[in-house]
Order: C-alpha cells, then structure tokens, then sequence
C-alpha cells in the first residue's frame, strides 16, 4: 500500500514537473513569435521601386496567344487598379491591397483572367520584377510574350497556392525603353470567395536589381512572420500531446488526456496546413481546402468535444458522445456533399453540447475555473465563425501583421491545458464506471 503509494506520488510528481518544463517552453516559443512579427512588420525598404498600378486591360477567360505583346487589347475591359501602401488585406497584413475582378464588372467570374499593360522603363541599369505578393490565386507572367515565372502551376490542371514573393530579372535588350508585360491569372473554382475576390489583389513592382533584392527580402519577411505562428502553435500542440500521454496513466481523467491528445495533433494539422500552402508547393489551395472541410476540422471540433466531456462529471458523458459522433458525421457528409446547411447544423449541436459539458463542469467539476476559462478559449477557437457573424473581431495586427482571434485563443489555451493534467484524485474505476 506504501509502496504504490510512494508510485503515485512520484508519478506526480514527474507528471509536474514535465508540465511545468512545457510552459516555460511555451512561453519562450510565444516571446520569440511576438519578436518575429515585430521583424516582419517592419516598413518595407524605400528606394528605386516603381509599383506598376494604374490602368490595366482585362479579359476574361484563357488563350496564351495574350502573352504576344503585338495583340490588339483596345477591346479589353479597362480596369484601374490603384495600389495604396496603407491598404493592407484582411489576413497576413500586406500592404497594396486591390479589389479582384469581381469588383470590376466580372461578378461571377471564376476560373483565368488575362491581365496587360505597357511599361515605361527606366534609361539603363539592371533591372527585376517583383511579382504581385496577393493573388487569386495563382499566376504567370510574361515580358513581351516570353514567360519570366509566377506562382502556382497553371495549365489543364491548375495547382494553385495563393500567392508568395516572387523575383524574376527583366530581360531587355540595348536601348529599350518600354515593353508589354501580361498576367495570366487563375482563381480555383469552388472555394469560398466573396464579391471583390478575383486575379490581381495587388501589383507587380519593378525595381532596380540591388534594390529589388532588398525588397523581395523584406516581402519574405512579412509572409513569413504571416504565418509564423501556424508553426509555433503546431509545434506546442503536438509537444502538449506527447505530454498528456506521456501522464495519461497518472491523471484523474486518463481519457481526457488521450481525448486531448488526439485534438490538439489533429488541430496542429490543420493549423500548419495554412504555413505550408503559403511558404511552399506541397499543399494546394483545393487539397488544402478539402483535407480540411472534410478531415481536419471535423475532427478536431469532435475530439475537443470528446476531450471536455471526459473530464466533466456525470453518468450522461456517453450520451453526449453519441452526439458528438452524429454531429462529426453530419459535418464530413456536408462537407463531401458541399451541403452548407448539414454543415451549420452540425456545428449548432457542437455549440449545444459545449454549452451542456460547460454546464456539467460548473456544477460539479473539479478546478472548475480553470477548466471552464481553458474550454471558453478553444470554444472561441473552434467557433469563430459564429462570433464574426454576431459581429465580434476576430482578427488584429500587432506591427502590422495580422493575428487572429482563434490563433489568440489556442496560443492562451497552451498555457492553461497543462494545469488540467497532472491530478490524480480520482481512481480511474470511478471514471470508467460513470
């Protein structure tokens, strides 16, 4: 009896202090995300930059013979596309950003769009392209019909990832003074999009050769302090999973902390998908789309609701779980399907069953504070969605780079979740006979 007794303790002992060793990881992970965003936010460098804005023609739909600079475009809509360094895109915070296609007379508009003007360029010197930072969605480009590069692969069967900084020499020969560049652009059908999505949501820039460098920098700076956070949460999340398991024998709930594993890796998932698709090609942006309506998302919204109702009190928890199973299988459904109204349902009775584990903890569950303020942070997380529509902010820009409610939420939650772990109190007889 001594002997496991002195087991118990050690246990907890161990299970402590490996909680403890996570939230000053945490903690020292978080500080050096807040110094990035204070790099990346930096104002871009000023020097030898022109950005190319102003009237462009437009025309909708695809032929490559619209990269010949000897085309007559005088049929083509005109479209003036003014780039203010202080219109900044409601995400990562890049400035210049413009109003797609759709705001242009092209409502419906999906699939390629072909961009092109003439530019003026300077009387000698070295000169790049620096491509546009914000596009719907992918794009390339072509200096006097020749192609210089883009991003995304556009063709038959267009992969496309949104946009990143692009650098491509501008190669003119002795003397020239102007050429033609044309943009094709494709925006991929069926992902959420509103009405000013569409093509261009910035321009390009030319630039002088050592300037141009200097800038491109300081635009990959910015995206990638976008999108920084989307590793360190994941990293943290997957560190905290390792963890709840590693301490899963010597808890009171063992099953919440299995439950809670499994959400936080599937929600690490589906965070760093977004820093993948924007700093590189593995994922794009309809892959990424449906692993995570159809996967992901589900997924996590059911094992956090799995994770709580396990640590609540009360011989109903099974109950609650057949539901949260129906609602999980009613989101995949909607999902595959694209049936939006299965999909909102699912996540109202989602929102219903937090409300009744809430209810559960506040009546009977131990560290009742803290585990209701950690349940509200991953409810504002999982439901940001339904906040926006009530009208609540769900995205600020600290240094000028944009940081979401939800990336708020889970980072907080980080801090608190370790504190639920490392209890015994409870037999694990009692639990799995409730």
């Amino acid at each position: 009896m001594a002997m496991g007794r002195h087991a118990a303790v050690g246990e907890v002992g161990l299970s402590r202090r490996l909680m403890l060793s996570f939230c000053i990881l945490a903690l020292i992970v978080l500080g050096m995300v807040v110094a990035m965003l204070a790099i990346g936010g930096r104002p871009d460098p000023v020097g030898p930059a022109i950005a190319l804005d102003g009237t462009w023609r437009f025309h909708p739909g695809d032929n490559p013979k619209w990269a010949d600079p000897q085309i007559d475009d005088r049929s083509w809509d005109r479209l003036d596309l003014v780039s203010l360094p202080g219109n900044r895109d409601d995400d990562v915070g890049l400035p210049g950003w413009l109003a797609g296609w759709r705001a242009h007379g092209h409502p419906d508009l999906e699939g390629y769009g072909w961009y092109r003007r003439r530019v003026t360029l300077p009387a000698q010197g070295d000169l790049v392209l620096l491509g546009p930072t914000m596009v719907d969605d992918g794009y390339a480009m072509f200096w006097n019909g020749q192609p210089i590069g883009g991003i995304g692969k556009l063709g038959s069967d267009p992969k496309v990832i949104g946009a990143r900084p692009f650098l491509a020499a501008l190669p003119r020969f002795a003397g020239q003074r102007d050429g033609v560049l044309a943009i094709r652009t494709f925006m991929q059908p069926g992902l959420g999009r509103n009405r000013i999505s569409g093509g261009l949501r910035s321009v390009p820039t030319l630039a002088t050769a050592a300037f141009g460098e200097r800038l491109y920098r300081a635009q990959w700076m910015r995206t990638i302090a976008g999108y920084i956070v989307e590793i360190a949460l994941p990293v943290l999340m997957v560190l905290l999973a390792g963890a709840a398991l590693a301490v899963a024998p010597s808890t009171a709930r063992p099953n919440f902390a299995r439950w809670l594993a499994i959400a936080l890796v599937a929600t690490a998932c589906l965070r760093l998908g977004n820093a993948i698709s924007a700093w590189t090609d593995l994922l794009d942006a309809s892959t990424l789309d449906r692993q995570n309506a159809v996967v992901l998302s589900p997924l996590a919204m059911f094992a956090w609701t799995a994770a709580w109702n396990a640590l609540a009190e009360g011989r109903d928890r099974s109950v609650v779980l057949g539901c949260a199973v129906a609602a999980w299988v009613a989101r995949v459904v909607g999902a595959i399907a694209h049936l939006a109204v299965l999909i909102a349902t699912a996540r109202i009775v989602f929102i219903i069953l937090f409300a009744a584990i809430a209810v559960r903890i506040a009546v009977r569950g131990e560290r009742r504070m803290l585990a209701l303020a950690t349940m509200s942070l991953i409810a504002i997380a999982l439901f940001v969605n339904e906040l926006a529509q009530l009208g609540i902010p769900t995205i600020w820009f600290p240094f000028d780079i944009g940081v979401t409610l939800t990336q708020y939420a889970y980072a907080l939650s980080l801090l608190l979740l370790p504190l639920s772990l490392p209890r015994v109190g409870v037999s694990r007889d009692r639990e799995e006979g409730e």
